[in-house]
């Protein structure tokens, strides 16, 4: 038994036994809210192909459709495949407005953002939104691939057991996971075995096995040594069961990705939308189960039928005949409960409206009136993006930013990123920034401030024109590529913008000179004209 497996053994069941609690609630969660999800709950895994959602009492889907929706908008705002959600910065505004540098850090946010997109990103960070918006945290994993250079995998929540460092930052993943014997000997191979556990898992190979993977910096870190168990990151894969070191090497970066919706302070796992609109998502279940059970009594009423007069059995399938005997007069008849489904569905209706309050349908969703402009559709758009800014500030720091540092460090090993770095960059820690839907939003307001601005400034130089000395231009049209992160390719350089301007002064001053000498001609022309005519000839 080898002592660093046995440590991490101990290890995960410590940081299993604290999530006991949260298992309970995401069972529920999973239930109402993503049922193809209702094994992520330990408590009993569940067969492969078996049906999802077969309990009797799930009658609404509107918590389904909302974080559908909310993961489709965050996806869409947030990770747009077809736009640049995020900027590259030294983090020293001297330095970013060098021509050179501004050029090299757009080009390669262009490369990350192909390389993400060629990659199956996409359809991975998907999932990680889904999982946010129901279970309130959720996992991705980003690993090094020889084929796409990258690769993300969504790791269900079942499978992670997570720890946060004195920054409240999670830097420590216990995953446990599920491998054959056969798939263990393949990623691992047999030489990690002794005879006696080879001969185990030989013994059938299809038997599964519980697998430990733990990523948690490493202590006796040493930056000066090279190879794969001196990183920042140490990755050790332990056999569960029988305690075996499978594999033990370590990762530049923290591999896993670990986003949390919300965090109330001192717990370690996230809450998220669904969870607080759980009251009002059991509720519209139970109302839609009485609804419908009203409606059915209404089309289908139960009957009145006399004890002695009616020949049974009794049919009550269409075109049936029901016999009674001669001379009675009871007859079978319905029997009116006086049930009013049309105020379950009234009801319905307002606990709907706060399902989807909870998960921010309303500010997503833009409702158009008949009247409204093109202008108006955009600041109406802004305006409700700007007030889910601080909802999502939190996924900037725990998603976006990791995500990215991630990728860049795996393309810079790769040597994937533009070739021909300024050499100001050398050695330059860079920044990441968001450019995404909701954080031009946000920016969208310092330029409406300049249009007031200038609006005002406009009327001030009609009485004194001098007050435009006061104006730079060339700074305003930086601010504005700046701010709706424009191209570096749309604007000319410094020196090549100050050429263009020399050689059209120079041109001008060359038109200026030949007009004057043309009317210095004339001139002369005119005076020698008139002093032949005053000597008559």
């Amino acid at each position: 038994m080898n002592e660093l497996a046995k440590e991490v053994s101990k290890f995960h069941e410590k940081l299993k036994s604290r999530r006991t609690n949260w298992d309970n609630h995401w069972e529920e969660v999973a239930y109402f809210v993503v049922p193809q999800k209702d094994n992520v709950y330990v408590k009993q895994r569940r067969s492969r192909g078996e049906k999802k959602s077969n309990k009797a009492n799930l009658f609404d889907s509107t918590a389904i459709h909302s974080n559908e929706l909310l993961a489709a908008a965050l996806h869409g705002m947030l990770t747009n495949p077809s736009t640049f959600w995020f900027e590259l910065s030294t983090g020293n505004p001297e330095i970013d407005k060098q021509d050179d540098v501004k050029l090299w850090l757009q080009r390669s946010v262009s490369r990350i953002h192909q390389v993400l997109n060629n990659s199956n990103f996409q359809t991975e960070i998907h999932e990680v939104f889904l999982d946010l918006g129901s279970f309130g945290t959720s996992s991705m994993r980003i690993e090094e691939d020889d084929e796409l250079i990258m690769r993300f995998h969504a790791r269900p929540i079942n499978e992670m057991y997570i720890q946060e460092n004195a920054k409240g930052t999670i830097d420590t993943v216990s995953r446990e996971y599920v491998y054959t014997g056969r798939q263990i000997l393949q990623q691992f191979g047999e030489e990690v075995f002794t005879q006696e556990e080879l001969m185990k898992i030989k013994r059938d190979e299809m038997k599964e096995w519980d697998i430990i993977h733990l990523v948690r910096p490493r202590s006796d870190y040493d930056d000066r040594k090279k190879n794969q168990k001196n990183k920042p990151y140490a990755s050790i894969h332990v056999l569960k069961t029988l305690h075996v070191l499978l594999k033990e090497s370590g990762f530049d970066e923290f591999p896993y990705i670990v986003p949390r919706w919300s965090k109330i302070s001192g717990e370690t796992y996230g809450r998220s939308p669904a969870m607080k609109a759980l009251p009002d998502i059991k509720m519209i279940n139970q109302v839609m189960k009485a609804t419908i059970q009203s409606a059915q009594k209404m089309v289908d009423p139960p009957l009145q039928v006399p004890d002695d007069g009616v020949l049974l059995p009794l049919k009550t399938s269409p075109g049936s005949l029901n016999y009674y005997r001669a001379g009675t007069k009871d007859r079978i008849e319905p029997l009116n409960t006086q049930g009013r489904p049309d105020l379950g569905f009234q009801l319905m209706e307002q606990i709907k409206l706060q399902i989807r309050q909870s998960f921010f349908i309303d500010q997503l969703q833009l409702n158009e009136g008949p009247q409204m402009t093109a202008t108006e559709v955009i600041q109406r758009t802004e305006e409700k993006l700007r007030l889910l800014g601080p909802l999502l500030g939190r996924l900037h720091f725990e998603l976006l930013k990791p995500l990215i540092d991630r990728v860049f460090g795996i393309m810079a090993r790769k040597e994937q990123l533009p070739a021909n770095a300024p050499q100001i960059l050398q050695g330059q820690d860079l920044e990441v920034r968001f450019s995404s839907m909701i954080a031009r939003a946000q920016k969208t307001s310092e330029l409406d401030n300049l249009n007031r601005g200038m609006q005002t400034i406009g009327g001030l130089m009609e009485a004194d024109p001098s007050i435009y000395d006061n104006i730079d231009g060339d700074e305003i049209v930086k601010f504005v590529g700046d701010t709706l992160n424009l191209p570096q390719e749309l604007f000319r350089k410094d020196k090549e913008r100050e050429e263009l301007r020399a050689q059209r002064q120079q041109a001008e001053q060359q038109a200026s000179e030949r007009q004057a000498a043309l009317e210095q001609g004339q001139a002369a022309n005119q005076m020698a004209q008139a002093t032949r005519a005053e000597e008559g000839i």
